[in-house]
């Protein structure tokens, strides 16, 4: 089979799909990518997208394999699937992360002078660590990893608005009145709910937690 589709024969290609459809579902159910598929999700990537980037990953490998390496075709398509579909939730993390820096929103949950364990503003303390570069990239990564568990735990319905409304489950941040009438809400409930939601990040986010 896999010499016809070195060969660009559709039969075989289909046939292989068809045959293999359940091996890339299986796929999704591992430990390991259900948590890649949680976080895709905010970067918009969907079950779809992860199974077409498994079917796709599939063929390539059909057309790359060869008999004489000593490996079966399953085993080597599997970990061809594994890395595509992976990287995959890879990308659409990494998008999700660079919406909330250019929104700000690494900024906007937090407290305008937060304090450190000590009650100290981090604003007055003299750490050479705050001009680092490499130290600030690295509170950054923690900050975002932080505010991906506070959207975690929100409530359903608190969770959905509020990536809606700033972009993080779409390709651009929407406006309350857009929020509004793509929930069938009105738009001061629609404030209401996206006030009470940043408040609860706002605190999560200042909890004293590393994550």
């Amino acid at each position: 089979m896999c010499k016809k589709i070195k060969q660009n024969n559709l039969d075989a290609e289909t046939r292989l799909l068809i045959e293999n459809e359940g091996l890339v579902r299986k796929l999704t159910s591992t430990s390991e990518m259900v948590q890649a598929m949680e976080d895709a999700k905010y970067g918009g990537i969907e079950l779809d997208d992860i199974l077409q980037e498994g079917r796709i990953a599939m063929l390539r490998a059909a057309k790359n394999y060869d008999e004489d390496a000593g490996a079966e075709f399953s085993s080597y398509a599997y970990a061809a699937m594994k890395n595509a579909m992976t990287d995959l939730c890879r990308k659409g993390l990494s998008a999700f992360e660079k919406r909330m820096i250019d929104s700000g929103l690494t900024r906007v949950f937090l407290d305008d002078k937060p304090l450190d364990k000590d009650d100290v503003k981090i604003s007055d303390r003299n750490s050479l660590e705050w001009h680092d570069p490499t130290g600030n990239l690295a509170v950054l990564h923690v900050m975002l990893e932080k505010m991906r568990n506070r959207i975690k735990d929100l409530p359903a319905r608190q969770r959905r608005l509020i990536m809606y409304r700033y972009g993080l489950s779409v390709l651009e941040c929407k406006t309350i009145s857009e929020t509004a009438a793509f929930f069938n809400l009105t738009e001061k409930y629609a404030e209401e709910i996206e006030k009470k939601t940043l408040k609860t990040l706002r605190d999560g986010m200042n909890d004293g937690k590393i994550l």
